[in-house]
């Protein structure tokens, strides 16, 4: 992470700067590719050191890894969350999202979020990636056509699952691209929740970043800017009950009043409307994208058992009564 005099991130590095990286943040273990991840770690090596491929060599060895790339797509996350963590508040600043097997991935660098970021990696990296192996697999179909060794046929299937998983990947981003607005004020774990089903190479991460998704459905951080931002007709109407989260929102004038005591009280009449407030937080891009994610299997073809408001849904044997 580069820093300036401050200690604080910055987003371009200062001219002459010996490297370059990304402004947007983002990279991808993608071998070949200009922003490849190792690449852009290799060449840091290739900078630093006079002796780079013995250092790279024992970075290795230290790591206990014969593959650089591997310990990066496997074993780097983990170990992040980990440095990252105090207490138990977990902050990563680089995120890894992936496929299952962890065969592919996209890196993220938190302070350079922007809310176009997921569609960059829709359509820079994902479906570029996608489309090329595609490709890959239909060259590869027509060679063994008229017959393959049982070697080709593993080829083939490798193939075949990378496709798939990087089909399931893109339709992952594709949907829940259109309602992530990254605050960095809500919090590491809550920006990251709703991209819960981007991480099932890290199962642990996942699992929390979903109880931390389905609590925020359910309105238990209806502080955070995420959930006004996907919920505004549940958490307009609570700032006018609760001034802490009027306060949050930005809406403690319009609903509540000091006293000449001191003491603030709910105004009998609120500056704005209750309609108006809501329907200029309402996007129906953002709600079509909130209900695709809340509708779309939970894991393994299973639903995710709410309803567009993100209450959980009546389970089929609850509705029968049983």
């Amino acid at each position: 992470m580069l820093t300036d005099d401050d200690g604080l991130p910055v987003a371009v590095p200062p001219s002459g700067y010996p490297m370059t990286f990304p402004t947007d943040g983002i990279l991808v273990d993608d071998s070949g590719h200009p922003r490849d991840l190792v690449r852009a770690v290799r060449s840091v090596f290739d900078t630093v050191f006079d002796d780079d491929n013995a250092r790279w060599r024992e970075a290795a060895e230290l790591l206990g890894t014969p593959d650089m790339r591997t310990w990066f797509a496997r074993d780097f996350f983990e170990s992040h969350i980990k440095r990252y963590s105090q207490s138990r508040r977990k902050a990563p600043i680089y995120w890894q999202l992936a496929t299952p097997s962890a065969s592919y991935s996209v890196w993220l660098y938190i302070h350079a979020f922007s809310k176009d970021t997921l569609f960059r990696v829709q359509n820079d990296f994902a479906a570029p990636k996608l489309a090329h192996e595609e490709r890959r697999l239909e060259s590869l179909t027509a060679e063994l056509r008229d017959g393959a060794t049982a070697a080709q046929r593993k080829t083939l299937a490798a193939q075949e699952a990378l496709v798939d998983e990087l089909r399931a990947f893109l339709d992952e981003v594709k949907r829940v691209a259109p309602l992530w607005k990254p605050n960095l004020d809500d919090g590491v774990i809550i920006n990251f929740s709703p991209l819960w089903r981007l991480v099932p190479q890290n199962k642990s991460w996942q699992k929390e970043l979903k109880s931390t998704w389905d609590a925020l459905c359910e309105g238990k951080y209806d502080w955070a800017h995420l959930a006004m931002h996907l919920w505004p007709e549940r958490v307009v109407p609570k700032c006018a009950k609760d001034r802490s989260l009027a306060i949050a929102h930005g809406l403690e004038e319009v609903f509540w009043v000091e006293g000449t005591d001191g003491k603030w009280t709910a105004r009998q009449a609120p500056t704005r409307s209750m309609d108006e407030l809501v329907r200029e937080r309402t996007s129906p891009a953002v709600k079509s994208s909130l209900k695709s994610v809340l509708d779309a299997p939970a894991a393994a073809g299973k639903s995710s058992g709410r309803r567009s408001d993100g209450r959980r849904k009546p389970s089929a044997t609850a509705a029968l009564g049983g």
